[in-house]
């Protein structure tokens, strides 16, 4: 590199810390150990405190998708705009950002990171606004290492974070910037308290691989499917919050640090499979929880087990698709009952079932 181009970019790295970065408690950010914040409906229950949505408008995403008559870039903000229509208003903080926008000679600068919605209280009229600026139209090659790069500048907010970053695995990659994608991943994951929802469209395994490696940084950090959020969008923000409304379905318990479906549990899941099977247009949101025993860490875990569990006695028994069902999983937050007495810890090793589409 030469040293006038050296210069430039150790100044617009300067220039992006300065003017980028939102305010950042001095201390961890809490964990998300207690009761969430609840809508006045006292129908929905918040289970982030922020989150941001990094849309991806490269090159490689400029390609037919099925036999919609669209671009997959095209799909992408279709997803977007009828996913921020099934948000409730539950007052996060939010922010809307390409992984790119800007000149490719200079990748540090504040103006490749362009907020399409800069970081504030969520409105949904003004969100939708937002999304409807976001180009249709190829912007740059595919910039999976600097989207993760510029995040670094996002986040630090008190709360949970919650990102969700569409990507086909594809990225270019920049020597001056030395870390590779998944190495930036695992730095945010390491110091700070953010979750990567990653919307796939990977076609090969190398690119599989490295969004599933992402995913896996920690937790709380899951792939989704592009398929899957084309086909639910309102699946796709559904991890911010949970639908508190009875809908018929008792919550499915489990044993202390177990994950198989108790005998209790079948006559329920029976119920909920032939719904499903005659129903095809509904869909199941199951959501893992745990009691307070361990580590956060590892109750992350094992709630995500406790619904695959569900998951996996649907698809056996009445071979319900995968996209029909979507699994949330939260550790011990939340609690529906006090984990200082057995019976309180016992009604919070759980899977609720929501359904959606009625």
């Amino acid at each position: 590199m030469k040293p006038c181009q050296a210069l430039l970019l150790c100044c617009t790295f300067l220039l992006l810390t300065l003017t980028s970065a939102p305010a950042r408690s001095e201390q961890m950010s809490p964990k998300l150990n207690h009761k969430p914040l609840a809508s006045e409906e006292n129908r929905f229950s918040r289970m982030a405190d922020n989150f941001f949505i990094i849309y991806d408008p490269s090159t490689t995403m400029n390609v037919p998708y099925k036999l919609t008559g669209m671009t997959r870039i095209e799909a992408e903000k279709k997803i977007l705009r009828e996913s921020n229509a099934s948000l409730p208003q539950l007052n996060w903080q939010a922010g809307l950002y390409p992984h790119w926008k800007g000149e490719l000679w200079l990748p540090a600068s504040p103006f490749a990171f362009k907020p399409y919605y800069r970081l504030q209280i969520y409105k949904k009229a003004d969100y939708g606004a937002a999304i409807e600026q976001l180009p249709i139209t190829p912007q740059s090659p595919p910039m999976l290492q600097t989207g993760l790069m510029k995040l670094d500048h996002l986040l630090g907010l008190p709360g949970r974070t919650e990102v969700f970053m569409f990507s086909d695995g594809k990225h270019s990659t920049f020597q001056e910037l030395e870390s590779p994608p998944l190495t930036l991943a695992k730095q945010l994951a390491a110091k700070y308290d953010v979750c990567f929802n990653i919307v796939s469209s990977a076609t090969d395994a190398k690119d599989r691989k490295l969004l599933d490696d992402i995913a896996a940084v920690n937790s709380c950090s899951q792939v989704i499917d592009f398929d899957t959020a084309y086909d639910h969008p309102e699946h796709l923000l559904g991890k911010l919050y949970m639908d508190t409304r009875d809908n018929g379905f008792n919550n499915i318990l489990f044993d202390f640090d177990k994950v198989n479906i108790k005998p209790e549990a079948a006559a329920q899941l029976d119920r909920l499979g032939q719904m499903l099977v005659a129903n095809p247009h509904l869909s199941v949101v199951l959501s893992g929880f745990t009691d307070s025993i361990g580590s956060e860490a590892y109750n992350k875990r094992l709630s995500q087990r406790r619904a695959e569990s569900v998951r996996n006695y649907l698809h056996a028994k009445f071979k319900i698709k995968p996209n029909t069902t979507l699994m949330y999983w939260y550790g011990y937050a939340n609690p529906v009952a006090p984990n200082d007495t057995e019976d309180g810890r016992r009604q919070n090793r759980r899977v609720t079932i929501v359904i959606r589409g009625q």
